[in-house]
């Protein structure tokens, strides 16, 4: 059976590396994306949510807030602007950091700045959603 290779990288940092796996699912900037062996060369803008990968019946996934994703050759490719793994969540900072958010959304001027809010709080459920899975 065909297998893709996932790499997961921000400027800091390498999350995942060389993963072999069954299917990845992306968030794209327009929704998510299924990835398959032997998918159509692609690159995508990402959005914020959750790059989850399967092996056979195990399924993981790391967030990511924004960046693109290049799809060739059964290799996913994702350059993120921020990416964790489940390992690096800190849920209490991360709680506090969702109700920081939340308290922001109330004093945003303009919609650049509830898109900036509203993209953060994103990245901090998705953080807390896979430390919950782990």
């Amino acid at each position: 059976m065909e297998k893709l290779t996932l790499t997961v990288v921000t400027p800091e940092q390498s999350v995942l590396d060389k993963i072999t796996c069954d299917s990845v699912t992306l968030p794209a900037e327009g929704g998510e994306i299924g990835i398959l062996p032997k998918h159509t060369p692609l690159i995508t803008l990402l959005g914020v949510g959750l790059v989850t990968y399967r092996d056979g019946q195990a399924k993981r996934s790391v967030a990511v807030r924004k960046g693109f994703a290049e799809i060739a050759a059964d290799t996913v490719r994702v350059l993120a602007d921020r990416a964790v793994s489940p390992d690096q969540v800190d849920t209490t900072a991360a709680r506090r950091e969702l109700a920081t958010f939340e308290r922001k959304r109330m004093d945003v001027v303009g919609v650049e700045q509830l898109t900036e809010v509203n993209e953060d709080a994103a990245f901090v459920e998705a953080c807390l959603s896979i430390a919950a899975s782990k």
